[in-house]
């Protein structure tokens, strides 16, 4: 595989080089193969429909919330399109053309992608529970950051005041994670999660 150089010219050019990073890793580790092989009635001509869903997966990545932004996102910084195996990214309506084509069989398609990934790369998924219970981390509050860090906004968490007069702050670690028992787990609110859904275990624990 041919390394990938990236110059360190302009600070602005620098905000999808962790993306670019994650896609070089995951074609070297071939992660991606059961997506790029799906073989979907959708007309291609540059661009397979493995690769325009593979656009999408970066597009949310990069923090896109529509197709009309890959435009901008994407397809001008072509060093990120060839970390990810493309030499550019494919325009925004041919990605949304796609997505839009997406029949119900070939929905059931890229979700079987998904799930052989997980299947394959999950570490839940080959846990053995016989060393002890699975952890699972529920924490979904957030973090204490200064107002000039990168992605850093202003938010509300249920039962955190903050004092009259005082400064904002995020919320303070609260250890919400609860233990396992044979692939389960149980957060607040209650939930049992079947990992057989993803990794073809049976799951007795779970109604």
């Amino acid at each position: 595989m041919a390394r990938i150089p990236i110059t360190l010219s302009r600070t602005g050019s620098l905000q999808h080089v962790p993306l670019a990073v994650l896609g070089y890793a995951l074609r070297r580790a071939e992660v991606l193969d059961p997506l790029l092989g799906l073989e979907l009635p959708i007309k291609a001509r540059d661009h397979t429909p493995g690769d325009k869903l593979v656009e999408a997966l970066v597009l949310i990545l990069a923090g896109g919330r529509a197709t009309y932004q890959a435009d901008r996102l994407l397809r001008p910084n072509r060093v990120l399109a060839r970390a990810w195996g493309q030499a550019q990214f494919a325009e925004q309506s041919t990605l949304a053309r796609t997505l839009d084509g997406l029949t119900a069989s070939g929905t059931d398609q890229v979700r079987g992608a998904f799930e052989a990934i997980t299947a394959a790369r999950s570490h839940a998924c080959h846990h053995d529970f016989r060393s002890g219970p699975l952890w699972l981390d529920g924490d979904l509050t957030g973090l204490p950051a200064s107002k000039r860090a990168v992605g850093s906004e202003k938010g509300y968490f249920w039962g955190k005041k903050t004092a009259p007069g005082g400064k904002w702050r995020g919320s303070p670690v609260a250890n919400t994670g609860r233990r396992s028992a044979r692939g389960c787990t149980s957060v607040r609110p209650k939930v049992c999660m079947r990992l057989s859904r993803w990794c073809a275990r049976p799951s007795s624990c779970c109604p």
